[in-house]
């Protein structure tokens, strides 16, 4: 019998502590090494699709959306609305794809009478982005930086817009 002891001894000396399946002391089921590994690739897929996500924002962002020279301020919505086609995949390194190439470019010159924006004409522009644009019109295979695009482009072209409408109640409430 001693010896038996000394053989269950020696066994359990050679292999390494392992913690027992299930709970550990917090309560919280034990995690195999297998799974903290897929979560640490996980983690660094999750790292590069942020500084991907930021990088598509930042571009569109100062090269489309914001004016120049202090880069704090939304462009006017015409100009955002007849350049909107040079920010739409596959721009800023975004991958192409077939839904963003059945966009018809607005001209500037459709959008302005007279040295102004013509607001009939604005309004059915800005329409048709935002139609096209809008997060549930958009086709379901579109890769996450293509939709994040779309949803970016759609965002601020609503800001601007409700910018517009602001500026021209302002306008309107002077006038009267």
């Amino acid at each position: 019998r001693a010896h038996y002891q000394q053989q269950q001894q020696q066994q359990q000396q050679q292999k390494p502590q392992q913690p027992p399946p299930g709970p550990n002391a917090q309560g919280t089921p034990a995690v195999s090494s297998k799974y903290v590994k897929q979560m640490e690739e996980k983690t660094d897929e999750e790292d590069q699709s942020a500084t991907c996500t930021l990088q598509i924002k930042r571009s569109i962002l100062i090269n489309w959306a914001l004016q120049p020279p202090n880069l704090n301020v939304l462009r006017p919505i015409d100009q955002l609305i007849s350049t909107i086609h040079t920010a739409m995949p596959p721009a800023f390194g975004v991958a192409s794809h077939a839904y963003f190439s059945k966009f018809t470019p607005i001209a500037q010159t459709e959008l302005i009478v007279s040295a102004h924006a013509d607001e009939t004409k604005l309004k059915k522009a800005v329409r048709k982005v935002r139609v096209f644009l809008h997060p549930d019109k958009l086709p379901r295979d579109l890769t996450s930086d293509q939709q994040f695009t779309a949803r970016m482009l759609w965002d601020i072209t609503s800001d601007s817009w409700e910018e517009f409408q602001k500026h021209k109640d302002e306008l309107d409430w002077i006038r009267s």
